[in-house]
């Protein structure tokens, strides 16, 4: 079944967003009440809290997922209950009780559960990394209410990095007391993008054989854009070594280490530039070093910096590389 976000444009699992959902059913097995990832910009955070919004059949866990729009609450608890009670879909009352928006709280989520069919609230906190050490904390006090009327509240963070692979963990393991990471962040990990030929592989397979183009199409975008090709062998996946090694000679080239780990953006660009631009040409006959060099320069990958998740912009505006 292919999964679409809120756009309507499909969804292409990759091998860091199963390991991911993998990791997420561990937490559950052992009940914790959340879980942590961290990564770069474009690596398919919002990708994987759009998937888990949209299909949940990943996991036998009957569950209602709500994707938070993060911003910088401050250190209040009001302000932080009336934010939790927008990203639910409810409308916020001006001078209301704490007490009172936490029973709202609780109500929302009960409702929205049983009408569902679930008993788990997947609250997806995306960009976790604005949130103040007080506002974890609040998290506490919410699952306390939820608990007490029986419901199961997990609580998934994204992190987005800006730092020096050496120090990701250990800066957002510090900005945690310990009564959080206990219930919240004790298992922790990388949300991985692309990291080799495998991953080149299985995204190009799943974007050729198995995720539709859009809703009811019934045919994955190459395969619609050039079906006498995907009528014999011919597949792009068979050039996935020819695809990582160009990345990385592009990002070598550009003064990067050329063994990052690549964005998924840059990743789902070159794919649609070689279904788009190059096998669908009347005449085609066979991928070049020159259209593989092209869907490469296409993704802007040679742009973007694998340590800092920094962009190197020209005078005018444009992005080097």
């Amino acid at each position: 079944m292919t999964t679409f976000n809120y756009k309507g444009e499909p969804i292409i699992p990759t091998r860091g967003m199963e390991d991911a959902l993998t990791k997420i059913i561990s937490a559950l097995e052992v009940d914790y009440r959340g879980i942590g990832f961290h990564s770069l910009t474009r690596f398919g955070k919002s990708t994987l809290a759009q998937f888990i919004c949209a299909n949940t059949e990943w996991t036998e866990c009957k569950y209602v997922a709500k994707q938070a729009n993060l911003r910088v609450l401050g250190p209040g608890e009001s302000a932080f209950l009336d934010w939790f009670i927008s990203q639910l879909g409810s409308q916020v009352i001006s001078h209301q009780a704490a007490d009172r928006k936490i029973e709202r709280i609780v109500n929302t989520v009960d409702l929205m559960l049983r009408s569902a069919g679930g008993g788990s609230l997947f609250f997806i906190a995306d960009d976790a990394n604005l949130l103040e050490q007080t506002a974890f904390q609040h998290f506490i006090t919410i699952d306390n209410a939820l608990e007490k009327k029986g419901i199961s509240l997990f609580v998934i963070f994204l992190f987005q990095d800006n730092h020096t692979s050496s120090r990701r963990e250990e800066i957002n393991r510090t900005t945690v007391t310990p009564q959080v990471r206990g219930r919240f962040l004790t298992r922790y990990h990388r949300l991985h993008g692309i990291r080799g030929v495998l991953d080149v592989e299985t995204f190009l397979e799943r974007f050729e054989d198995e995720v539709e183009a859009s809703a009811g199409a019934g045919v994955t975008l190459p395969r619609s854009l050039a079906p006498e090709l995907y009528d014999g062998e011919f597949r792009l996946r068979h050039f996935s070594e020819q695809i990582w090694n160009a990345g990385c000679s592009c990002r070598a080239a550009a003064g990067h280490s050329s063994q990052d780990e690549w964005p998924l953006k840059a990743m789902r660009l070159i794919a649609y530039y070689l279904a788009t631009r190059v096998i669908c040409k009347i005449g085609f006959k066979e991928v070049t070093s020159s259209d593989i060099e092209m869907s490469v320069a296409f993704s802007d990958l040679a742009a973007f910096d694998g340590e800092s998740g920094a962009l190197t912009f020209t005078a005018d505006g444009g992005i080097n590389g």
